[in-house]
């Protein structure tokens, strides 16, 4: 053989390789001996007052005046204390190559009483989720918006309140889109299949807010694997069935953004997970 083809074989071989581990998807099946990873995301300092918009700048103003809202002035509580723990918050590992399989692929989101909202029984908050990232993954993951709000005593909104779900991928300061999609009517609902081109960048989260009324907002987390859990309202959590191992574990919250954290998990064994956030 030449020399030529001998170093394009090699060559060859190599790009082969790196392609494979570079896309290599998550592989989900039984865990054996797997451990627990478990703890709580503390706040320290004083939560900040919710956030205030007037509505007289938006539409529906009277409709949406009566959810969070007092003297013309809507409230949106983005951060939530109890017994010292912060709520809203998913904690999640990075990177697994194999581990149990995904229960859900389906993200469920409602526009109810002009909030965006995480549907009931899809975790502990109705403020963060998480999103299946299709690319790393290669599961066929959706997104899935429904419009409950009407207004009967307003001819204009008596079959529906527009609403409309901006999606971004955002990386601190930085928003770019990845769906726009009105609903018009009650009862209406879009299904979004998330693509493999969201989510190019680490450390992002997708944020939907609403074009007509943008104190409508909700966020997500993109996963790579089923790894993670949204934190209960006094910022205890518990990820379980972890194959034996050392990972990278990070937690996310809407207004202080990543923090992450290196742990080893055991088998069989119970490894702490605990965060905290500050008072900016």
């Amino acid at each position: 053989m030449s020399k030529f083809f001998k170093v394009f074989g090699v060559t060859l071989a190599i790009g082969f390789l790196s392609s494979t581990l570079v896309f290599a998807k998550y592989s989900g099946g039984p865990v054996s001996n797997g451990g627990t990873i478990s703890g709580k995301v503390a706040f320290n300092g004083t939560p900040p007052a919710d956030k205030e918009f007037g509505l007289g700048g938006f539409p529906q103003a009277e409709f949406c005046g009566k959810v969070k809202a007092k003297g013309g002035v809507r409230f949106r509580p983005d951060v939530r204390v109890k017994d010292g723990g912060l709520g809203d918050v998913v904690v999640f590992i990075e990177e697994v190559k194999a581990g149990k399989p995904f229960k859900t692929i389906e993200t469920k989101i409602v526009a109810e009483g002009c909030e965006f909202l995480v549907a009931e029984g899809q975790g502990p908050s109705r403020q963060v989720t998480v999103v299946v990232n299709a690319k790393k993954t290669g599961e066929k993951s959706v997104i899935k918006v429904m419009n409950l709000d009407a207004d009967p005593s307003d001819p204009k909104t008596a079959e529906g309140v527009l609403h409309n779900p901006h999606g971004y991928e955002s990386k601190g300061p930085l928003n770019k889109t990845i769906f726009n999609k009105p609903i018009p009517k009650k009862g209406q609902e879009i299904a979004l299949k998330v693509k493999k081109t969201w989510f190019k960048k680490g450390s992002t989260n997708m944020k939907i807010e609403c074009d007509q009324h943008n104190y409508m907002n909700v966020w997500a987390v993109p996963v790579r694997n089923p790894y993670y859990a949204v934190v209960n309202d006094d910022g205890s959590y518990s990820i379980g069935d972890v194959p034996a191992g050392k990972y990278k574990l990070s937690a996310f919250h809407s207004t202080y953004g990543f923090k992450s954290m290196d742990i080893e998990v055991a088998g069989g064994g119970t490894a702490s997970g605990n965060f905290e956030f500050a008072a900016k």
